[in-house]
Protein backbone atom coordinates (compact mmCIF):
# COMPACT_ATOMS: atom_id res chain seq x y z
CA UNK A 1 0.00 0.00 0.00
CA UNK A 2 1.29 3.48 -0.92
CA UNK A 3 0.58 6.22 1.66
CA UNK A 4 0.28 9.92 0.67
CA UNK A 5 0.29 12.91 3.04
CA UNK A 6 -0.69 16.09 1.18
CA UNK A 7 -1.40 18.41 4.10
CA UNK A 8 -4.69 16.94 5.36
CA UNK A 9 -5.33 16.10 8.92
CA UNK A 10 -5.26 12.31 8.06
CA UNK A 11 -3.34 10.48 5.27
CA UNK A 12 -5.11 8.37 2.61
CA UNK A 13 -3.78 5.21 0.94
CA UNK A 14 -3.87 3.39 -2.42
CA UNK A 15 -4.07 -0.42 -2.44
CA UNK A 16 -2.10 -2.45 -4.94
CA UNK A 17 -5.19 -3.34 -6.88
CA UNK A 18 -5.67 0.23 -7.84
CA UNK A 19 -2.39 0.26 -9.75
CA UNK A 20 -2.70 -1.03 -13.34
CA UNK A 21 -0.67 -1.23 -16.54
CA UNK A 22 3.00 -1.93 -17.30
CA UNK A 23 3.96 1.48 -18.76
CA UNK A 24 2.20 3.58 -16.23
CA UNK A 25 -0.16 3.52 -13.44
CA UNK A 26 -3.52 5.05 -12.73
CA UNK A 27 -4.00 6.33 -9.23
CA UNK A 28 -7.48 6.20 -7.84
CA UNK A 29 -8.35 8.22 -4.77
CA UNK A 30 -9.57 6.15 -1.87
CA UNK A 31 -11.97 7.45 0.64
CA UNK A 32 -12.58 10.58 -1.48
CA UNK A 33 -15.43 11.76 0.71
CA UNK A 34 -13.15 12.49 3.66
CA UNK A 35 -10.66 14.75 1.79
CA UNK A 36 -13.52 16.62 0.17
CA UNK A 37 -15.13 17.31 3.57
CA UNK A 38 -11.79 18.33 5.03
CA UNK A 39 -11.18 20.82 2.19
CA UNK A 40 -14.61 22.37 2.71
CA UNK A 41 -13.97 22.83 6.43
CA UNK A 42 -10.54 24.38 5.75
CA UNK A 43 -12.04 26.79 3.24
CA UNK A 44 -14.65 27.95 5.71
CA UNK A 45 -11.96 28.45 8.37
CA UNK A 46 -9.88 30.58 6.00
CA UNK A 47 -12.95 32.66 5.15
CA UNK A 48 -13.84 33.51 8.72
CA UNK A 49 -10.29 34.16 9.88
CA UNK A 50 -9.86 37.86 10.73
CA UNK A 51 -7.73 39.93 8.42
CA UNK A 52 -4.35 41.17 9.51
CA UNK A 53 -4.41 44.44 11.50
CA UNK A 54 -1.60 46.93 11.18
CA UNK A 55 -0.96 49.74 13.66
CA UNK A 56 1.80 52.30 14.02
CA UNK A 57 2.93 55.06 16.34
CA UNK A 58 0.76 57.77 17.84
CA UNK A 59 -2.42 55.79 18.57
CA UNK A 60 -4.12 55.36 21.90
CA UNK A 61 -5.94 52.06 22.48
CA UNK A 62 -6.70 52.63 26.14
CA UNK A 63 -9.92 53.48 27.88
CA UNK A 64 -8.84 56.95 29.01
CA UNK A 65 -9.55 59.88 26.71
CA UNK A 66 -6.61 61.96 25.50
CA UNK A 67 -6.67 65.65 26.43
CA UNK A 68 -6.83 67.91 23.38
CA UNK A 69 -6.38 71.64 23.82
CA UNK A 70 -9.29 73.48 22.21
CA UNK A 71 -8.46 77.16 22.10
CA UNK A 72 -10.86 80.08 21.57
CA UNK A 73 -8.97 81.26 18.48
CA UNK A 74 -9.10 77.84 16.77
CA UNK A 75 -11.20 77.23 13.71
CA UNK A 76 -11.21 77.83 9.96
CA UNK A 77 -10.11 81.28 8.82
CA UNK A 78 -11.65 83.73 6.38
CA UNK A 79 -8.95 86.20 5.42
CA UNK A 80 -9.82 89.00 2.99
CA UNK A 81 -7.75 92.02 1.95
CA UNK A 82 -8.13 95.21 -0.01
CA UNK A 83 -6.06 98.41 -0.22
CA UNK A 84 -8.16 99.82 2.63
CA UNK A 85 -9.40 96.91 4.77
CA UNK A 86 -7.98 93.70 6.18
CA UNK A 87 -10.71 91.33 7.39
CA UNK A 88 -10.15 88.14 9.38
CA UNK A 89 -12.94 85.73 10.29
CA UNK A 90 -12.61 82.78 12.70
CA UNK A 91 -15.30 80.10 12.57
CA UNK A 92 -16.06 78.16 15.73
CA UNK A 93 -19.21 76.23 16.66
CA UNK A 94 -21.20 77.82 13.86
CA UNK A 95 -20.31 81.39 14.91
CA UNK A 96 -18.02 83.55 12.79
CA UNK A 97 -15.96 86.16 14.69
CA UNK A 98 -14.74 89.02 12.47
CA UNK A 99 -11.81 91.40 13.04
CA UNK A 100 -11.78 94.42 10.73
CA UNK A 101 -8.63 96.57 10.55
CA UNK A 102 -7.27 99.22 8.26
CA UNK A 103 -4.85 97.55 5.90
CA UNK A 104 -2.09 100.16 6.02
CA UNK A 105 -1.97 100.89 9.76
CA UNK A 106 -3.54 97.76 11.34
CA UNK A 107 -5.82 100.10 13.28
CA UNK A 108 -9.11 98.48 14.34
CA UNK A 109 -12.22 99.70 12.51
CA UNK A 110 -14.85 100.39 15.12
CA UNK A 111 -18.55 101.19 14.80
CA UNK A 112 -18.64 99.74 11.30
CA UNK A 113 -21.55 98.18 9.43
CA UNK A 114 -20.47 94.75 8.14
CA UNK A 115 -22.77 92.56 6.04
CA UNK A 116 -22.07 89.03 4.71
CA UNK A 117 -23.75 87.45 1.70
CA UNK A 118 -23.45 83.81 0.57
CA UNK A 119 -25.67 82.13 -2.05
CA UNK A 120 -28.20 84.94 -1.87
CA UNK A 121 -28.43 84.83 1.93
CA UNK A 122 -27.48 88.02 3.77
CA UNK A 123 -26.67 88.50 7.42
CA UNK A 124 -25.39 91.54 9.30
CA UNK A 125 -22.58 91.28 11.85
CA UNK A 126 -23.09 92.45 15.40
CA UNK A 127 -20.45 94.55 17.14
CA UNK A 128 -18.91 93.16 20.34
CA UNK A 129 -17.46 95.05 23.28
CA UNK A 130 -13.86 94.08 22.41
CA UNK A 131 -14.08 95.70 18.96
CA UNK A 132 -14.79 92.48 17.06
CA UNK A 133 -17.96 91.49 15.17
CA UNK A 134 -19.91 88.23 15.32
CA UNK A 135 -22.05 86.51 12.68
CA UNK A 136 -24.43 83.59 13.32
CA UNK A 137 -26.06 81.86 10.33
CA UNK A 138 -27.31 78.39 9.39
CA UNK A 139 -25.02 78.06 6.37
CA UNK A 140 -21.98 78.45 8.63
CA UNK A 141 -22.77 74.97 9.97
CA UNK A 142 -23.08 73.35 6.55
CA UNK A 143 -19.87 71.55 5.49
CA UNK A 144 -18.33 72.60 2.22
CA UNK A 145 -16.89 75.63 0.48
CA UNK A 146 -18.98 78.81 0.66
CA UNK A 147 -18.38 81.86 -1.49
CA UNK A 148 -18.72 84.98 0.68
CA UNK A 149 -19.16 88.66 -0.21
CA UNK A 150 -18.46 91.09 2.64
CA UNK A 151 -19.35 94.80 2.61
CA UNK A 152 -17.74 97.14 5.15
CA UNK A 153 -18.96 100.66 5.84
CA UNK A 154 -17.42 103.01 8.41
CA UNK A 155 -16.57 106.69 8.80
CA UNK A 156 -15.19 107.71 5.42
CA UNK A 157 -14.75 104.07 4.34
CA UNK A 158 -16.74 101.85 1.99
CA UNK A 159 -15.29 98.57 0.73
CA UNK A 160 -16.43 95.28 -0.81
CA UNK A 161 -14.47 92.05 -0.19
CA UNK A 162 -14.92 88.66 -1.90
CA UNK A 163 -13.58 85.32 -0.73
CA UNK A 164 -14.45 81.77 0.29
CA UNK A 165 -14.85 79.94 3.60
CA UNK A 166 -14.27 76.21 3.96
CA UNK A 167 -16.51 74.64 6.61
CA UNK A 168 -15.14 71.21 7.59
CA UNK A 169 -17.32 68.14 8.08
CA UNK A 170 -18.18 66.79 11.52
CA UNK A 171 -16.79 63.64 13.12
CA UNK A 172 -20.14 61.78 12.95
CA UNK A 173 -20.16 62.03 9.16
CA UNK A 174 -16.71 60.47 9.05
CA UNK A 175 -18.01 57.58 11.18
CA UNK A 176 -20.99 57.13 8.84
CA UNK A 177 -18.66 56.88 5.87
CA UNK A 178 -16.60 54.24 7.73
CA UNK A 179 -19.67 52.10 8.47
CA UNK A 180 -20.77 52.41 4.85
CA UNK A 181 -17.44 51.08 3.66
CA UNK A 182 -17.65 48.20 6.15
CA UNK A 183 -21.14 47.31 4.92
CA UNK A 184 -19.89 47.23 1.34
CA UNK A 185 -17.06 44.86 2.24
CA UNK A 186 -19.47 42.63 4.22
CA UNK A 187 -21.88 42.38 1.29
CA UNK A 188 -19.04 41.56 -1.06
CA UNK A 189 -17.76 38.83 1.28
CA UNK A 190 -21.21 37.26 1.53
CA UNK A 191 -21.59 37.23 -2.25
CA UNK A 192 -18.18 35.63 -2.60
CA UNK A 193 -19.13 32.92 -0.07
CA UNK A 194 -22.33 32.09 -1.99
CA UNK A 195 -20.39 31.95 -5.25
CA UNK A 196 -17.82 29.64 -3.71
CA UNK A 197 -20.55 27.31 -2.41
CA UNK A 198 -22.03 27.07 -5.90
CA UNK A 199 -18.59 26.21 -7.29
CA UNK A 200 -18.17 23.51 -4.65
CA UNK A 201 -21.48 21.95 -5.67
CA UNK A 202 -20.63 22.04 -9.39
CA UNK A 203 -17.22 20.47 -8.84
CA UNK A 204 -18.41 17.91 -6.33
CA UNK A 205 -18.34 15.05 -8.80
CA UNK A 206 -14.90 15.87 -10.13
CA UNK A 207 -12.16 13.43 -9.26
CA UNK A 208 -8.45 13.87 -8.68
CA UNK A 209 -6.28 16.48 -7.09
CA UNK A 210 -8.19 19.32 -8.76
CA UNK A 211 -11.21 18.61 -6.57
CA UNK A 212 -9.07 19.24 -3.50
CA UNK A 213 -6.89 22.12 -4.77
CA UNK A 214 -9.70 24.24 -6.20
CA UNK A 215 -11.58 24.79 -2.89
CA UNK A 216 -8.31 25.49 -1.12
CA UNK A 217 -7.24 28.02 -3.74
CA UNK A 218 -10.64 29.76 -3.75
CA UNK A 219 -10.74 29.97 0.04
CA UNK A 220 -7.21 31.35 0.21
CA UNK A 221 -7.95 34.00 -2.42
CA UNK A 222 -11.15 34.99 -0.65
CA UNK A 223 -9.29 35.37 2.66
CA UNK A 224 -6.46 37.30 0.95
CA UNK A 225 -8.90 39.83 -0.47
CA UNK A 226 -10.44 40.59 2.91
CA UNK A 227 -10.56 44.18 4.06
CA UNK A 228 -7.40 44.80 6.14
CA UNK A 229 -7.65 47.08 9.16
CA UNK A 230 -5.23 49.97 9.60
CA UNK A 231 -4.74 52.28 12.56
CA UNK A 232 -2.80 55.53 12.30
CA UNK A 233 -1.57 58.35 14.50
CA UNK A 234 -3.67 60.40 16.95
CA UNK A 235 -6.59 57.95 17.14
CA UNK A 236 -8.34 56.77 20.25
CA UNK A 237 -9.97 53.33 20.16
CA UNK A 238 -11.07 53.36 23.80
CA UNK A 239 -14.58 53.46 25.13
CA UNK A 240 -14.65 57.14 26.04
CA UNK A 241 -15.10 59.69 23.32
CA UNK A 242 -12.37 62.17 22.56
CA UNK A 243 -12.97 65.90 22.18
CA UNK A 244 -13.02 67.08 18.62
CA UNK A 245 -9.64 68.50 17.58
CA UNK A 246 -9.30 72.09 16.47
CA UNK A 247 -9.93 72.57 12.78
CA UNK A 248 -7.04 73.41 10.54
CA UNK A 249 -6.85 77.06 9.52
CA UNK A 250 -7.59 77.99 5.97
CA UNK A 251 -5.11 80.83 5.78
CA UNK A 252 -1.34 80.72 6.33
CA UNK A 253 -1.36 80.01 10.05
CA UNK A 254 0.03 77.09 12.05
CA UNK A 255 -1.74 73.76 11.55
CA UNK A 256 -2.53 73.73 15.26
CA UNK A 257 -4.33 76.99 16.00
CA UNK A 258 -2.96 78.98 18.90
CA UNK A 259 -4.73 81.39 21.23
CA UNK A 260 -1.48 83.02 22.32
CA UNK A 261 1.42 84.39 20.24
CA UNK A 262 4.15 81.92 19.37
CA UNK A 263 7.38 81.99 17.40
CA UNK A 264 7.29 79.55 14.47
CA UNK A 265 10.25 77.38 13.38
CA UNK A 266 11.07 79.74 10.49
CA UNK A 267 11.47 82.65 12.93
CA UNK A 268 8.17 84.34 12.12
CA UNK A 269 5.56 85.19 14.75
CA UNK A 270 1.97 83.97 14.87
CA UNK A 271 -0.02 86.59 16.80
CA UNK A 272 -3.82 86.29 17.00
CA UNK A 273 -5.85 89.43 16.39
CA UNK A 274 -6.91 89.84 20.06
CA UNK A 275 -3.23 89.78 21.05
CA UNK A 276 -2.34 92.33 18.37
CA UNK A 277 -4.91 94.74 19.75
CA UNK A 278 -3.71 94.14 23.28
CA UNK A 279 -0.12 94.93 22.27
CA UNK A 280 -1.17 97.92 20.13
CA UNK A 281 0.50 96.67 16.94
CA UNK A 282 0.55 99.37 14.25
CA UNK A 283 2.08 99.34 10.78
CA UNK A 284 2.97 101.67 7.91
CA UNK A 285 3.21 101.00 4.17
CA UNK A 286 6.72 101.22 2.79
CA UNK A 287 7.29 103.62 -0.10
CA UNK A 288 10.59 104.07 -1.94
CA UNK A 289 11.57 107.70 -2.51
CA UNK A 290 14.49 110.12 -2.60
CA UNK A 291 15.46 111.31 0.88
CA UNK A 292 17.95 113.98 1.93
CA UNK A 293 21.23 112.50 3.11
CA UNK A 294 21.80 113.13 6.81
CA UNK A 295 24.98 113.65 8.81
CA UNK A 296 24.99 113.01 12.56
CA UNK A 297 26.94 115.45 14.76
CA UNK A 298 27.60 115.80 18.49
CA UNK A 299 26.55 119.02 20.20
CA UNK A 300 25.40 120.62 23.44
CA UNK A 301 22.86 123.19 24.63
CA UNK A 302 24.05 126.77 25.06
CA UNK A 303 22.34 130.03 26.08
CA UNK A 304 21.42 132.75 23.62
CA UNK A 305 23.79 135.66 24.41
CA UNK A 306 21.06 138.18 23.52
CA UNK A 307 18.69 136.81 26.17
CA UNK A 308 21.01 135.71 28.98
CA UNK A 309 23.32 137.50 31.41
CA UNK A 310 25.71 137.20 34.35
CA UNK A 311 25.74 139.20 37.58
CA UNK A 312 29.24 139.96 38.87
CA UNK A 313 30.60 141.98 41.77
CA UNK A 314 32.29 145.25 40.82
CA UNK A 315 34.26 145.43 44.10
CA UNK A 316 35.26 143.39 47.09
CA UNK A 317 32.69 143.33 49.82
CA UNK A 318 30.22 141.41 51.91
CA UNK A 319 26.93 139.97 50.52
CA UNK A 320 23.69 141.15 52.06
CA UNK A 321 20.20 139.86 51.26
CA UNK A 322 17.59 142.17 49.72
CA UNK A 323 14.03 142.47 50.96
CA UNK A 324 12.37 139.07 50.49
CA UNK A 325 15.65 137.14 50.51
CA UNK A 326 17.93 135.86 47.78
CA UNK A 327 16.37 134.51 44.56
CA UNK A 328 16.33 130.73 44.15
CA UNK A 329 17.15 128.52 41.16
CA UNK A 330 14.40 128.52 38.54
CA UNK A 331 12.87 131.73 39.91
CA UNK A 332 11.58 134.15 37.29
CA UNK A 333 13.03 137.66 37.50
CA UNK A 334 12.60 140.80 35.45
CA UNK A 335 15.24 143.11 34.12
CA UNK A 336 16.54 145.45 36.92
CA UNK A 337 15.31 143.19 39.73
CA UNK A 338 17.59 143.51 42.84
CA UNK A 339 19.20 140.15 43.48
CA UNK A 340 21.57 141.06 46.37
CA UNK A 341 23.58 143.87 48.00
CA UNK A 342 27.32 144.24 48.47
CA UNK A 343 28.66 146.13 51.43
CA UNK A 344 32.12 147.51 50.56
CA UNK A 345 34.97 145.98 52.54
CA UNK A 346 37.88 148.29 53.72
CA UNK A 347 40.70 148.14 56.29
CA UNK A 348 40.71 150.22 59.49
CA UNK A 349 43.32 152.61 58.10
CA UNK A 350 41.26 153.17 54.97
CA UNK A 351 38.17 153.69 57.04
CA UNK A 352 40.05 156.17 59.30
CA UNK A 353 41.33 158.17 56.37
CA UNK A 354 37.86 158.31 54.84
CA UNK A 355 36.33 159.42 58.11
CA UNK A 356 39.00 162.14 58.53
CA UNK A 357 38.38 163.35 55.03
CA UNK A 358 34.66 163.34 55.70
CA UNK A 359 35.13 165.41 58.85
CA UNK A 360 37.29 167.94 57.00
CA UNK A 361 34.74 168.22 54.24
CA UNK A 362 31.96 168.73 56.78
CA UNK A 363 33.89 171.62 58.42
CA UNK A 364 34.69 173.30 55.13
CA UNK A 365 31.08 172.92 54.03
CA UNK A 366 29.82 174.70 57.13
CA UNK A 367 32.16 177.66 56.62
CA UNK A 368 31.28 177.92 52.93
CA UNK A 369 27.56 177.90 53.66
CA UNK A 370 27.90 180.70 56.27
CA UNK A 371 30.03 182.81 53.94
CA UNK A 372 27.50 182.39 51.15
CA UNK A 373 24.72 183.57 53.52
CA UNK A 374 26.61 186.71 54.52
CA UNK A 375 27.37 187.68 50.99
CA UNK A 376 23.76 187.14 50.01
CA UNK A 377 22.74 189.81 52.56
CA UNK A 378 25.08 192.31 50.86
CA UNK A 379 23.40 192.15 47.53
CA UNK A 380 23.77 195.46 45.72
CA UNK A 381 26.86 196.53 47.63
CA UNK A 382 29.07 193.67 46.38
CA UNK A 383 29.55 192.38 42.86
CA UNK A 384 27.22 189.50 42.02
CA UNK A 385 30.04 187.25 40.89
CA UNK A 386 31.46 187.06 44.41
CA UNK A 387 28.10 186.02 45.77
CA UNK A 388 27.77 183.29 43.06
CA UNK A 389 31.31 182.02 43.74
CA UNK A 390 30.54 181.60 47.45
CA UNK A 391 27.36 179.65 46.65
CA UNK A 392 29.26 177.37 44.19
CA UNK A 393 31.94 176.56 46.79
CA UNK A 394 29.29 175.51 49.29
CA UNK A 395 27.54 173.26 46.72
CA UNK A 396 30.84 171.61 45.70
CA UNK A 397 31.77 170.80 49.28
CA UNK A 398 28.33 169.35 49.89
CA UNK A 399 28.67 166.97 46.89
CA UNK A 400 32.15 165.87 47.95
CA UNK A 401 30.89 165.07 51.42
CA UNK A 402 28.04 162.95 50.01
CA UNK A 403 30.46 161.03 47.78
CA UNK A 404 32.86 160.25 50.61
CA UNK A 405 30.02 159.26 52.94
CA UNK A 406 28.50 156.98 50.26
CA UNK A 407 31.76 155.15 49.66
CA UNK A 408 32.10 154.57 53.36
CA UNK A 409 28.60 153.41 54.33
CA UNK A 410 26.42 152.92 51.19
CA UNK A 411 25.73 149.32 49.80
CA UNK A 412 25.91 148.37 46.10
CA UNK A 413 22.78 146.75 44.59
CA UNK A 414 23.23 143.75 42.23
CA UNK A 415 20.47 143.80 39.58
CA UNK A 416 19.32 141.28 36.89
CA UNK A 417 20.64 142.33 33.46
CA UNK A 418 17.82 140.58 31.50
CA UNK A 419 14.46 138.99 32.13
CA UNK A 420 14.44 135.23 32.56
CA UNK A 421 14.98 132.59 35.22
CA UNK A 422 17.82 132.16 37.68
CA UNK A 423 20.06 129.36 36.45
CA UNK A 424 22.89 129.98 38.92
CA UNK A 425 22.95 131.48 42.43
CA UNK A 426 26.16 131.09 44.47
CA UNK A 427 25.62 133.51 47.38
CA UNK A 428 24.79 133.37 51.09
CA UNK A 429 24.34 136.15 53.62
CA UNK A 430 27.64 137.53 54.93
CA UNK A 431 29.70 135.97 52.13
CA UNK A 432 32.87 137.87 51.19
CA UNK A 433 33.31 138.21 47.43
CA UNK A 434 35.98 139.60 45.17
CA UNK A 435 35.59 141.92 42.21
CA UNK A 436 34.49 140.29 38.90
CA UNK A 437 33.27 137.19 40.69
CA UNK A 438 30.16 135.64 39.03
CA UNK A 439 27.32 135.51 41.57
CA UNK A 440 24.17 134.96 39.45
CA UNK A 441 23.28 133.78 35.93
CA UNK A 442 19.96 134.51 34.22
CA UNK A 443 18.76 132.75 31.06
CA UNK A 444 15.59 132.69 28.96
CA UNK A 445 14.45 129.02 28.48
CA UNK A 446 12.68 129.97 25.26
CA UNK A 447 15.88 131.38 23.79
CA UNK A 448 18.37 128.52 23.66
CA UNK A 449 20.86 127.36 21.08
CA UNK A 450 22.68 124.17 20.12
CA UNK A 451 26.35 124.28 19.30
CA UNK A 452 27.72 121.31 17.32
CA UNK A 453 31.08 120.52 15.79
CA UNK A 454 31.62 119.19 12.26
CA UNK A 455 34.86 117.55 11.19
CA UNK A 456 33.97 117.66 7.49
CA UNK A 457 34.72 121.12 6.17
CA UNK A 458 32.68 120.35 3.00
CA UNK A 459 29.54 120.44 5.14
CA UNK A 460 29.71 124.23 5.33
CA UNK A 461 27.74 124.82 2.13
CA UNK A 462 25.54 121.69 2.20
CA UNK A 463 23.23 122.40 5.16
CA UNK A 464 19.55 122.20 4.14
CA UNK A 465 17.93 121.57 7.53
CA UNK A 466 18.56 120.16 10.97
CA UNK A 467 16.95 118.40 13.91
CA UNK A 468 18.19 116.98 17.16
CA UNK A 469 17.49 114.55 19.97
CA UNK A 470 18.53 114.58 23.62
CA UNK A 471 20.03 111.69 25.54
CA UNK A 472 16.51 110.86 26.80
CA UNK A 473 15.20 110.66 23.17
CA UNK A 474 13.38 114.00 23.31
CA UNK A 475 13.18 115.45 19.78
CA UNK A 476 14.35 118.97 19.05
CA UNK A 477 13.36 121.20 16.16
CA UNK A 478 16.42 123.20 15.08
CA UNK A 479 17.01 126.13 12.76
CA UNK A 480 20.46 126.61 11.28
CA UNK A 481 22.06 129.94 12.32
CA UNK A 482 25.57 129.75 10.95
CA UNK A 483 28.99 128.22 11.31
CA UNK A 484 32.49 129.44 11.89
CA UNK A 485 35.10 129.25 9.19
CA UNK A 486 37.83 129.05 11.80
CA UNK A 487 38.71 125.59 13.08
CA UNK A 488 38.37 124.97 16.78
CA UNK A 489 40.15 121.79 17.85
CA UNK A 490 40.25 120.66 14.20
CA UNK A 491 36.47 121.07 13.80
CA UNK A 492 34.03 123.69 12.57
CA UNK A 493 31.63 125.04 15.23
CA UNK A 494 28.01 125.24 14.03
CA UNK A 495 25.12 126.94 15.80
CA UNK A 496 21.40 126.10 15.66
CA UNK A 497 18.43 127.80 17.30
CA UNK A 498 15.96 125.61 19.22
CA UNK A 499 12.43 126.12 17.89
CA UNK A 500 9.20 125.47 19.78
CA UNK A 501 7.95 123.25 21.27
CA UNK A 502 10.59 123.48 23.97
CA UNK A 503 11.22 120.36 26.05
CA UNK A 504 12.97 120.74 29.41
CA UNK A 505 16.58 121.55 28.57
CA UNK A 506 19.67 122.58 30.47
CA UNK A 507 22.67 124.58 29.35
CA UNK A 508 25.53 122.20 28.64
CA UNK A 509 23.24 119.21 28.03
CA UNK A 510 24.60 116.91 25.26
CA UNK A 511 22.47 116.36 22.18
CA UNK A 512 22.74 114.62 18.82
CA UNK A 513 22.28 116.84 15.79
CA UNK A 514 21.08 115.48 12.43
CA UNK A 515 22.01 117.80 9.59
CA UNK A 516 20.12 117.29 6.33
CA UNK A 517 22.33 118.00 3.35
CA UNK A 518 21.42 118.80 -0.23
CA UNK A 519 22.52 115.33 -1.34
CA UNK A 520 19.86 112.56 -1.60
CA UNK A 521 19.67 108.80 -1.08
CA UNK A 522 17.00 106.28 -2.22
CA UNK A 523 15.19 104.43 0.55
CA UNK A 524 12.06 103.91 2.62
CA UNK A 525 11.61 106.16 5.68
CA UNK A 526 10.32 104.36 8.80
CA UNK A 527 10.16 105.37 12.48
CA UNK A 528 13.31 104.72 14.45
CA UNK A 529 11.36 102.50 16.86
CA UNK A 530 10.68 100.03 14.03
CA UNK A 531 14.31 98.89 13.86
CA UNK A 532 15.20 96.05 16.25
CA UNK A 533 18.23 93.81 16.77
CA UNK A 534 18.13 90.04 16.33
CA UNK A 535 20.18 87.50 18.26
CA UNK A 536 23.11 88.09 15.90
CA UNK A 537 23.06 91.85 16.45
CA UNK A 538 21.74 92.57 12.94
CA UNK A 539 19.17 95.28 12.28
CA UNK A 540 15.71 93.90 11.48
CA UNK A 541 12.16 95.15 11.02
CA UNK A 542 8.94 93.16 11.42
CA UNK A 543 6.76 92.80 8.31
CA UNK A 544 3.01 92.18 8.58
CA UNK A 545 2.90 89.26 6.14
CA UNK A 546 -0.70 88.19 6.77
CA UNK A 547 -3.51 88.91 9.20
CA UNK A 548 -1.89 87.00 12.07
CA UNK A 549 1.68 86.43 10.91
CA UNK A 550 4.74 88.68 11.25
CA UNK A 551 8.06 87.98 9.54
CA UNK A 552 11.47 89.43 10.53
CA UNK A 553 13.38 91.10 7.71
CA UNK A 554 17.06 92.08 7.80
CA UNK A 555 17.61 95.69 6.71
CA UNK A 556 20.30 98.32 6.32
CA UNK A 557 19.39 101.75 7.67
CA UNK A 558 20.71 105.31 7.83
CA UNK A 559 19.51 107.93 10.34
CA UNK A 560 17.40 110.78 8.96
CA UNK A 561 16.41 112.72 12.08
CA UNK A 562 15.60 112.20 15.72
CA UNK A 563 12.59 109.98 14.96
CA UNK A 564 13.13 108.55 11.48
CA UNK A 565 15.59 106.29 9.71
CA UNK A 566 15.90 105.41 6.04
CA UNK A 567 15.89 101.73 5.06
CA UNK A 568 18.22 101.57 2.06
CA UNK A 569 18.29 97.75 1.72
CA UNK A 570 15.86 94.96 2.58
CA UNK A 571 12.39 96.45 1.91
CA UNK A 572 10.15 96.91 -1.12
CA UNK A 573 7.21 99.12 -1.97
CA UNK A 574 4.02 97.98 -0.26
CA UNK A 575 5.68 96.14 2.63
CA UNK A 576 3.81 96.69 5.87
CA UNK A 577 6.39 97.58 8.52
CA UNK A 578 5.50 97.38 12.21
CA UNK A 579 5.97 100.81 13.78
CA UNK A 580 4.44 100.25 17.24
CA UNK A 581 4.90 97.08 19.26
CA UNK A 582 8.00 95.89 17.39
CA UNK A 583 9.90 95.50 20.66
CA UNK A 584 7.08 93.35 22.09
CA UNK A 585 7.09 91.09 19.02
CA UNK A 586 10.84 90.60 19.37
CA UNK A 587 10.37 89.30 22.91
CA UNK A 588 7.95 86.52 21.85
CA UNK A 589 9.53 83.09 22.09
Amino acid sequence: MIVFNIGFSQPFALSPEHVEGSKGCVVRQAHHDRPRSTALVLALVLMILPSFAFAHGGEDHGDEAKTVVSLPASGPRLELKSPDVELLGILRDGKLTLYADRYASNEPIRNATIELESNGRKVQAKAADDGSYTVVADWLKQPGKHEVVVSVEANGLEDLLIGSLEVPGTKSEAHRRTWLDTAKWTAGGGAAAILLAVLFKLLRRRKGVTVVALPLFAAFMLGGHGNPSFAHGDEDHGEKSKAAPAATAVSNVPTTAQASPVRLPDGSIFAPKPVQRLLGIRTVLGEQRDIAKTVELNGHISADPNFSGRVQSSQSGRIAAPAGGFPTLGMKVGKGHILAYIEPAASNIEKGNQQAQLAELSSSLGLAEKRAERLTQLVGSLPQKEIDAARADAASLKARKAAVAGSLFQREALRAPVSGVISRADVVAGQMVEAREVLFEVIDPSRLRVEAIAYDTALAGQVAGASGVTASNQPLALAFIGLSYQLREQALPMQFAVKPPFPPLGVGQPVKVFVQTRQTIHGIPVPQGSVMKNSSGEAIVWLHASAERFVPQKVKVQPLDANTVAVVEGLHDGDRVVTQGAALLTQIR
